[in-house]
């Protein structure tokens, strides 16, 4: 029996990140690279008309036409997405024996990691893999939680994140912190983020943190939550 995936989320800032192939597949790795922030570097004879112009623009580096052992020199990942089953296969074999992480596009058993089907809403991000059993199936998932999951979610977690911040600011101990977070963390935020009841919550977490907490403080952070959100 195979070993199943480690799940792990990482940060692909100041990263390098290899794509070969320059169709509809190359062109769907690299926009998706492009969010995280990650420096990437294309090999492909052909080009879609979008990879055309981020090459042309300098935001993707095109190095090369055929691919080549040297191109996973001061790579962090790759992505083996080209038409061409050996040349995948050949770019998985070089990428294992220099210990890069390899994604395959046409056989993902040959490479050293799968991208999973992703939802975002803001802050929150839920992964969803079959471990390559079937990828029709976790985008199934998605749409399922798609409708579970709105906007609200935002809300609720742009909130909890500058409460954080500003409890943090209050020095208090890391008890103290904890014991908050956790008491805002009990309240039914997200059914009153719905309702779009800001009084409910105001009066919830200002009972919760007084006195560090004042209400002017509280209705800029419910504003500046909803901005979030639009």
């Amino acid at each position: 029996m195979n070993l199943p995936y480690y799940p792990m989320f990482v940060t692909l800032a100041r990263r390098v990140c290899l794509v070969v192939g320059g169709g509809s597949v190359g062109e769907r790795k690299t926009r998706s690279l492009l969010e995280y922030g990650c420096s990437v570097r294309l090999v492909a004879e052909f080009l879609t008309p979008w990879l055309q112009n981020q090459c042309a623009e300098g935001t993707v580096l095109l190095i090369g036409k055929t691919y080549t052992k040297p191109h996973l020199e001061n790579v962090d990942l790759v992505f083996a997405a080209t038409s061409d089953m050996e040349t995948n296969r050949a770019i998985a074999a070089d990428a294992e024996e220099q210990r890069i992480w390899c994604n395959m596009a046409t056989e993902p058993e040959w490479g050293s990691f799968i991208l999973p089907c992703v939802l975002r809403r803001g802050p929150l991000t839920i992964a969803i893999s079959t471990g390559g059993a079937s990828p029709a199936v976790a985008m199934q998932i998605k749409r399922k939680l798609e409708h579970e999951f709105g906007k609200e979610w935002i809300v609720m977690l742009q909130l909890m994140a500058m409460l954080r911040t500003t409890i943090q600011s209050k020095g208090l101990t890391s008890d103290q912190n904890q014991k908050l977070y956790h008491q805002i963390a009990g309240l039914p935020l997200l059914q009153w983020v719905l309702k779009q009841d800001q009084e409910q919550v105001l009066q919830a977490i200002t009972n919760i943190c007084h006195p560090w907490i004042n209400r002017p403080e509280l209705v800029q952070i419910w504003n500046e939550a909803w901005k979030h959100s639009a």
